[in-house]
């Protein structure tokens, strides 16, 4: 850690984040929370109507007949509703608005000084952050009020006062807070997924191998009850899940991005900061860390217009 600096060597990302970032990542968690819950019930309900629809009994129809209902009205409230959309959207603005935050904060890319298109660094930070929002305009991920704001007080005062530091105390604080908060993000992330992606993929195997076995001891009349509708329905609801969650694709897009910003993060700790080039080096490096991150939620971004162009069509 740098010795000068003062308070801002010891600044939090929390700090530096605007308000917009806040809102866009607020909509996103609970568009994900909603999506998740609703689409878990969903899916246990769906399984439950295959169950109660597998036994005999006037009773265990009409159970299956509530548990159906209950699983289209779900359907529909998703269909309505899209949290999945909010979700998406939500992560790709408030990753967007993150990322050029950091850029103005540690005089990234175009904002080491001089910017190269705009007089000031503020007045590119505002043509940058206008275009974030043009790409959302019509997103319930960013209200109405937030977008219609002055660029300038999307601006923390942590954001000026780190940018005003000297480039030893920006590197410090952007490998703490940036790199190595999102490197050990991501890497925990693909480890969960790649798990969870495993024992899905297990359960792949393993439910339709017992649908078989179950199906043969009922062929040679070992038992009444048809569990073979039961097991579908499961084999299937895991399937969705793991459909909604991602596991394998973002297992792969979190790997490759903790392994990126391995390597930048070397690159940046070995810069000398005392060269003659040593702002237009890091600007580059820090350019290189934010397009590693940027990949990922690109990736979300692109789910989100899928799903517009998806919901367009249906």
């Amino acid at each position: 850690m740098a010795s000068g600096g003062g308070p801002l060597a010891r600044v939090q990302e929390r700090e530096l984040l605007p308000e917009l970032f806040w809102a866009a990542d607020s909509a996103s968690r609970q568009g994900q929370r909603r999506a998740v819950r609703l689409s878990a019930w969903e899916l246990v309900l769906l399984v439950a109507a295959a169950a109660a629809g597998s036994a005999d009994g006037g009773l265990w129809a009409w159970l299956a007949a509530a548990a159906y209902l209950g699983a289209i009205c779900l359907a529909v409230v998703i269909s309505r509703q899209n949290p999945q959309g909010l979700w998406y959207e939500g992560r790709a603005a408030a990753e967007s608005v993150k990322t050029l935050a950091w850029k103005f904060a540690v005089r990234a890319d175009a904002f080491q000084p001089p910017p190269r298109s705009l007089p000031d660094a503020e007045g590119l930070y505002g043509f940058q952050l206008g275009r974030v929002l043009n790409a959302f305009r019509d997103s319930r991920a960013v209200g109405p009020g937030l977008g219609t704001r002055p660029a300038d007080t999307q601006i923390t005062e942590a954001m000026r006062g780190l940018r005003d530091q000297p480039l030893a105390v920006r590197r410090d604080v952007y490998l703490r807070e940036r790199i190595r908060v999102q490197h050990d993000w991501y890497r925990s992330k693909a480890r969960y997924c790649a798990r969870a992606g495993f024992w899905a993929g297990v359960l792949g195997v393993v439910l339709p191998l017992l649908g078989l076995v179950l199906a043969a001891l009922r062929a040679m009349g070992e038992f009444s009850y048809d569990a073979l509708g039961t097991v579908s329905a499961v084999a299937a609801s895991v399937a969705a899940w793991a459909q909604l969650r991602q596991y394998r694709p973002l297992a792969a897009a979190y790997g490759l991005a903790a392994h990126e910003l391995e390597l930048i993060s070397n690159q940046l700790a070995r810069l000398d900061v005392g060269s003659a080039d040593a702002e237009e080096l890091w600007a580059r490096l820090a350019r290189d860390a934010e397009d590693a991150v940027s990949r990922e939620h690109t990736t979300w971004q692109a789910r989100r217009e899928v799903r517009g162009t998806t919901d367009r069509d249906h």
